[in-house]
């Protein structure tokens, strides 16, 4: 017996996940749900999505998504064991998480029930946090249900983050972990052999919401501060009440090393999008300059590679003489 399954997704890791399925004989893709193509970068081209491509090229069906799923688009499904969802960004409605026979399901690569939301992956680097056990992170595969991310979890798969991981680093070993062993948990799981735990109801961290620009801005006079010798005394504060994200944080801190910590991670969880960045005064006028990396060194923030706009990335040693 096969199970029949549909995949939701759009990311390269959707992809990941469906040639999983698609080379375990265990399994039968029957359709893909992707987003429809869209208009990037500066010249605005109309670009598919890597699922998309893929579903093409595997000549499997493929629906797609404008604004939001619609039930009559989905008539040609009649019956489905799974739907997994990877990487989708769409609001899963009621009568599409009904469908399968057996469950929908979800892969969210945080160890939930931390990181619920669009962006686990730069939230677990921001804040770099253990729980009670001395795990890091973890993969999870999880039967979906109408709350954000609080569906029963079938397995969690951990793994530690390493000091130089950008978010690219994360989500590479999260879903790879998931790809080893998705088609022996899914199979497991339609045998009976594991069983879903509900997860706690109130998650511990805040929602990890999708970024923007402004989540990882930070002022400049800020950073200088942080460039300093240490004062013993003196703390970054914002007086920013805005939701950006990054800003209010560092006026929550309780002391000089930890902003300046939280900055080191900021780098790292925001690149390469939406990057850790600034505004400098140049004989050009205000200009942005991303910060691509900076470390600790005798408690003050020294800034590594930067990029002014308009130039070739280079070391802020190189360029500092520039600012005015």
């Amino acid at each position: 017996m096969k199970y029949t399954i549909a995949i939701a997704g759009s990311t390269k890791n959707t992809v990941l996940m469906a040639e999983t399925l698609l080379k375990d004989s265990r399994f039968e893709i029957i359709a893909t749900i992707s987003p429809t193509a869209k208009l990037i970068g500066r010249k605005q081209i109309l670009t598919k999505n890597p699922l998309q491509i893929w579903s093409e090229e595997h000549k499997l069906p493929t629906f797609l998504v404008k604004k939001k799923l619609e039930e009559i688009s989905f008539s040609e499904i009649k019956s489905i064991d799974f739907l997994l969802v990877v990487d989708f960004g769409y609001l899963i409605p009621e009568w599409l998480l009904k469908l399968p026979k057996i469950a929908p399901l979800n892969v969210h690569p945080s160890l939930l029930p931390k990181w619920r939301g669009s962006s686990p992956g730069q939230f677990a680097l921001l804040f770099q946090d253990l729980d009670r056990n001395g795990k890091q992170s973890a993969t999870t595969l999880m039967i979906m249900s109408q709350g954000l991310d609080e569906g029963p979890i079938l397995a969690q798969l951990d793994f530690q983050l390493e000091e130089d991981w950008t978010q690219i680093e994360y989500y590479e070993t999260a879903f790879n972990l998931m790809g080893e062993k998705l088609a022996d948990l899914i199979s497991d799981f339609a045998e009976g052999k594991i069983s879903a735990q509900n997860q706690a109801e109130k998650s511990p961290t805040m929602i990890a919401r999708r970024l923007n620009k402004e989540d990882s801005f930070i002022d400049f006079e800020s950073l200088k501060k942080m460039m300093a010798a240490d004062s013993g005394s003196e703390k970054i504060s914002s007086k920013n009440q805005e939701k950006a994200l990054l800003r209010n944080l560092l006026s929550e801190q309780q002391s000089r090393a930890e902003q300046i910590n939280l900055v080191i991670n900021a780098s790292k969880a925001f690149s390469p999008w939406p990057a850790l960045w600034t505004m400098v005064k140049t004989s050009k006028g205000e200009q942005r300059m991303r910060i691509f990396s900076c470390h600790l060194a005798v408690n003050k923030l020294v800034l590594d590679q930067i990029q002014i706009e308009g130039k070739n990335p280079c070391l802020f040693n190189e360029c500092k003489n520039a600012l005015i």
